[in-house]
């Protein structure tokens, strides 16, 4: 994964056990940039930070892990952005299905252990 990918996965990792695990696209853009000036061009709307969901979430999947950019909800519905669900909602066709496909992902997400990352995983 990348630096950044990496990065991301971390700190959805350590969310997964808090009450309420979700996370904002503009809070991660926050926590990368606070975590590294690597990351200082990062924002809510980085075509990076949405390749980096990406990444983590092909690692998730190569894990068979649920997807941990689940987590990651905009500010206003707390719920994915449209990006999230092209990719992950099993053929769901309807607003309503490709909601409670994430709610079942989020869920899933919460009871998942997730190995930490290094020597090149996920």
């Amino acid at each position: 994964m990348s630096p950044l990918a990496e990065a991301v996965y971390d700190i959805l990792r350590r969310r997964t056990a808090a009450t309420d695990p979700r996370i904002t696209y503009a809070e991660l853009a926050r926590q990368l940039r606070d975590a590294s000036d690597d990351f200082e061009t990062i924002t809510h709307r980085s075509q990076q930070l949405y390749a980096a969901l990406c990444e983590v979430g092909d690692a998730c999947r190569r894990l068979r892990l649920p997807l941990l950019p689940a987590l990651v909800v905009r500010a206003d519905t707390r719920r994915p952005g449209d990006a999230y669900y092209e990719g992950t909602c099993g053929g769901a066709v309807y607003k309503g299905e490709k909601v409670a496909a994430w709610r079942r992902e989020l869920e899933a997400v919460r009871h998942a252990v997730y190995p930490p990352r290094g020597g090149g995983q996920p």
